[in-house]
């Protein structure tokens, strides 16, 4: 028995499709308006040495600059960031929920009669989003014919305990497991290659100046363009957070194959309902940590 993505309630797909959208406009955004800085810098370190061009290279750089304000203030208007963490912890805490119906785990306990199993799910996805009513202008109408309890979530529901289990282990634990230990490696090495390139950004600057002492008449100063590119770095490698991400995935990868251990021992929809729990915690643990850091002034 397989579950997929499309299986999950019509919130948690227009919570992740919003929150994916939302978090590459972001991310796009700001990468062009650093870059738009570090160009502009590098107009300005040669327009003085080009005598010819000089006014030209000035003016376009004046208009990259006016561009980078353009594209800040409506990051600052837009709030894709807040639609962008926000759709992610809807759809997080959805998921969570999700797995929790589908193995009748507390508060779903799989001796409940199927109505009052489904009324609860309802509910308690109804608070999820009145709780965040404010971004339900970002999710759209794309999914508003998707069910909320598919037919498959009830498929999962109603096997027997040895397949909801082997479903669970294999669906959500090893998945989570596997994607966390990838982006724990990734984060690492993205970590070290920025860290690497922002030393070399502050050696060139530091060379340049040196060069400037040396030669203060020269009309090319690279000085700046090294400080600007290098001060992008920093603040990409802050916005991207690889180093805290890093440590909070590893964690939470060693604290799922701890509760992956415990599978072994379970024997009945009780235990089932225990392990579950156990295991959607960890899940939890690591997403409200990210979502803090996120709301972090």
């Amino acid at each position: 028995m397989k579950f997929s993505q499309s299986d999950y309630p019509a919130l948690f797909l227009a919570a992740d499709r919003a929150s994916v959208s939302a978090r590459q406009q972001y991310l796009n955004l700001t990468r062009g308006t650093l870059v738009l800085l570090v160009a502009a810098a590098g107009l300005a370190a040669f327009s003085s040495a080009l005598d010819a061009a000089g006014s030209a290279l000035a003016i376009t750089g004046a208009i990259l600059l006016a561009a980078s304000i353009l594209i800040t203030t409506y990051l600052r208007t837009s709030n894709l960031d807040k639609l962008w963490y926000g759709g992610r912890a809807i759809a997080e805490s959805v998921k969570s929920m999700t797995w929790r119906y589908m193995m009748g785990a507390d508060p779903y306990f799989v001796d409940l009669p199927p109505l009052e199993a489904d009324k609860r799910l309802v509910s308690g996805l109804g608070s999820i989003a009145r709780e965040r009513k404010q971004l339900a202008f970002g999710f759209g109408g794309e999914f508003s014919e998707q069910p909320q309890i598919s037919q498959a979530m009830r498929s999962v529901r109603s096997a027997v305990l040895e397949e909801r289990k082997g479903i669970y282990i294999a669906e959500r634990v090893c998945s989570q497991r596997r994607w966390y230990g990838n982006e724990a490696r990734s984060n690492r090495i993205a970590e070290r290659t920025y860290f690497i390139l922002i030393l070399v950004g502050q050696f060139l600057a530091f060379v340049a100046a040196i060069a400037l002492v040396r030669h203060p008449e020269s009309k090319v100063r690279l000085t700046g363009l090294f400080v600007s590119l290098t001060s992008a770095l920093i603040a990409w490698l802050q916005l991207k957070q690889h180093r805290e991400l890093a440590q909070s995935y590893s964690v939470t990868e060693l604290d799922l194959g701890l509760v992956h251990e415990q599978a072994q021992y379970v024997t009945d929809d009780r235990e089932l309902s225990d392990f579950v729990g156990d295991a959607e915690n960890a899940i939890s643990r690591e997403h409200t940590l990210w979502v803090a850091r996120r709301d972090r002034p």
